[in-house]
């Protein structure tokens, strides 16, 4: 593929979302773009991994990174216990030295506890967006609740309600289904069992973050918010 063909197209996220501009890529070693440059509107740039962008006609896209990421770990993770479950294994069967074992074994406790520390760097990062989006759904939240009184006072007509409201609308859907696939991540992330201390301190639980939208974290269960939640679970299974 010629890579040249996707520069000035515009970049879009998994939910069609305009991230920005495709300005530039670096070419690895086998010909491969090993990263992508994106403008984004505010003249800042984001670099990303070449398996994070898809060409498509019109338009980029820009995959789930995160996803990316913690899958990249996750295979890593498997690999390596394997390796030391084989070298065990061999070692007990006498089919292998001793000094080719501790070398190898020391090899692949480095390559994990390596990748053990990326999956807590990640956890970190997952906690921080979650932070973000629960901020963006308490401010849609606000934004709608002052749009109702607004709307209720004459102050606003039914015209200009309805069309923010489709707007909020929109948004709050596609940041539910950004919180699930995060809470996703975190989960393949934690069932991996591995430094399992960390969990407990980044625990975070789907419907706690929602209830914990307003500041006195009194939202009920059967809450607007909870119910779009549970329909979005339903259609966008795991």
């Amino acid at each position: 593929m010629d890579y040249s063909k996707v520069l000035g197209l515009p970049v879009k996220d998994i939910y069609e979302r305009e991230v920005g501009t495709l300005v530039g890529f670096e070419i690895d070693s086998r010909g491969m773009p090993s990263s992508f440059f994106i403008m984004m509107p505010n003249g800042s740039f984001l670099k990303v991994e070449g398996e994070a962008v898809e060409a498509g006609k019109d338009y980029v896209v820009l995959k789930n990174f995160w996803k990316i990421k913690a899958e990249s770990l996750i295979r890593g993770m498997e690999v390596t216990k394997r390796r030391l479950e084989a070298l065990e294994k061999l070692r007990q069967e006498h089919q292998i030295p001793t000094n080719v074992y501790d070398e190898l074994k020391n090899t692949y406790v480095k390559d994990m506890n390596d990748l053990n520390n990326k999956i807590v760097e990640l956890v970190s990062e997952l906690s921080k967006v979650q932070e973000e989006l629960k901020n963006r759904l308490d401010m849609l939240t606000r934004i709608r609740s002052i749009n109702m009184v607004q709307l209720s006072t004459g102050e606003i007509d039914e015209i200009s309600y309805k069309a923010a409201e489709n707007m909020i609308e929109s948004s709050l859907d596609i940041t539910l289904l950004e919180i699930k696939e995060t809470e996703s991540i975190l989960a393949r992330l934690k069932n991996l069992k591995q430094k399992t201390s960390y969990e407990t301190t980044h625990r975070s639980n789907f419907l706690e973050l929602l209830k914990a939208i307003n500041n006195n974290k009194q939202q009920n269960s059967d809450s607007p918010l909870v119910v779009r939640l549970q329909s979005v679970m339903q259609n966008h299974p795991q």
